[in-house]
């Protein structure tokens, strides 16, 4: 399946948590979640948005935020969304602040979207982006 077919599946996922249709989903990372990583249901040709693999916060952008070996799509950083461990990974907000959840494939972290409470559709398709 090419990449931008597992995008196209993860934004319906999404449109299921019915957060696609409230506000805008920003995900914060980092120490003390202060730093921006993008928008998570943005317009593809929007600067902030994860789709945008231009954009320094595009999930395919291997010089971006999100680059395999940076701190939040690599395995072992302890702000990763794709660390199995980690109890820090980025979180998901609107622009009021109001939390979503958090977007790590730890499923045992609490708002976690691969918790028991979370969307287990959400978390596979995060789980396939990680391994990108």
């Amino acid at each position: 399946m090419k990449f931008q077919q597992k995008i196209v599946i993860f934004i319906l996922l999404l449109i299921n948590l019915e957060i696609v249709n409230a506000q805008e989903i920003l995900i914060f990372g980092g120490r003390n979640n202060k730093e921006f990583l993008g928008c998570l249901n943005c317009n593809e040709m929007s600067g902030d948005s994860v789709w945008n693999d231009m954009s320094q916060f595009g999930w395919n952008n291997n010089f971006g935020k999100w680059n395999s070996f940076g701190e939040y799509k690599n395995s072992f950083s302890s702000y990763s969304a794709c660390n199995e461990f980690t109890s820090t990974g980025p979180v998901l907000v609107d622009r009021q602040g109001n939390f979503y959840g958090r977007l790590t494939i730890n499923e045992f972290v609490q708002g976690s979207i691969c918790s028991i409470s979370g969307n287990q559709k959400i978390c596979m398709a995060l789980k396939v982006m990680c391994k990108q």
